[in-house]
């Protein structure tokens, strides 16, 4: 078999503009990662594309049996790129295009969570023209973004009055306190297998949050976790190999805040830290 990685950041994703240093970094873990696990598979031939641009992934794409796209869900990257492997009749190692569009969408993501009696934060369209409500601390970020980039955390109205204009369409979430948890996990119709948990260390700097670590595989499982991973399982049928979700856990409740449908930057620590090779899983999902 003959697999293409492409990693959309500093696969040629940026070139008309500065690399953000943060993602590049971020994608060249990932891609190392990912091709140590492939290196210990036999019969498996990669290409990684270096720099190109759609065009040219799409001619790429028809001379192999397999991709695994990593790229943000924003702007409708990752969806796009997705459906070129589907319209080439490859297959895909990653979560389809509809489901990309489903979890992409944190307004959509919460009104499906919602749905499923699934506990999550609450969220709703940002309206800058609503006054600012003094009972809460409040998050505002992009309804596609990636992690923390561009959320914003308003303390005060001072801090309302601050942002910036924003684009494109933004989502408004009550500010919680707890740890800031992820899963992750690998999914196929309906079902899934929860690989680790792992813990996000955050700090706070003008008012937006950096993440500083990642602790992969930071506690164990007493099933809780693997019981809220089957229940996004069934609600989000259509993931496909390995997801991250995120989570917020106070003293009195565990709130999903995100779902990834791709590789998060906690996968880079899994074959260590498990002795778990995640492309092996993914290929015999195929």
């Amino acid at each position: 078999m003959k697999v293409l990685i492409f990693e959309y950041i500093t696969g040629g994703g940026c070139n008309s503009k500065e690399l953000p240093e943060s993602l590049a970094s971020e994608g060249r873990m990932m891609v190392d990662a990912l091709l140590a696990n492939f290196a210990k598979l036999p019969d498996i031939k990669v290409v990684v594309m270096g720099f190109a641009l759609e065009t040219e992934f799409q001619q790429l794409v028809e001379t192999v049996d397999a991709v695994w796209v990593i790229a943000p869900e924003s702007n409708g990257i990752l969806e796009r790129f997705c459906r070129y492997v589907e319209q080439a009749g490859k297959h895909l190692l990653t979560s389809p295009a509809k489901a990309v569009a489903l979890a992409a969408n944190k307004l959509t993501t919460f009104q499906i969570l919602h749905a499923a009696q699934i506990q999550t934060v609450p969220t709703a369209i940002f309206n800058p023209a609503l006054p600012y409500d003094v009972t809460k601390e409040w998050i505002i970020k992009p309804i596609d973004g990636v992690g923390a980039e561009n959320t914003y955390l308003l303390t005060s109205e001072k801090d309302w009055s601050a942002l910036p204009a924003f684009k494109n369409p933004c989502i408004i979430q009550p500010h919680l306190y707890g740890d800031k948890t992820s899963l992750s996990c690998v999914f196929k119709n309906g079902q899934a297998r929860l690989l680790c948990v792992n813990l996000q260390i955050f700090e706070i700097k003008n008012q937006r949050y950096a993440l500083q670590t990642i602790e992969v595989n930071y506690k164990s499982d007493d099933g809780r976790y693997q019981k809220l991973a089957s229940q996004i399982a069934q609600a989000f049928p259509d993931l496909f190999g390995y997801v991250g979700i995120d989570l917020i856990e106070t003293d009195d409740a565990c709130f999903v805040l995100e779902i990834n449908p791709r590789l998060t930057t906690s996968f880079v620590g899994i074959e260590k830290a498990l002795d778990l090779n995640v492309a092996e899983l993914v290929l015999k999902l195929l």
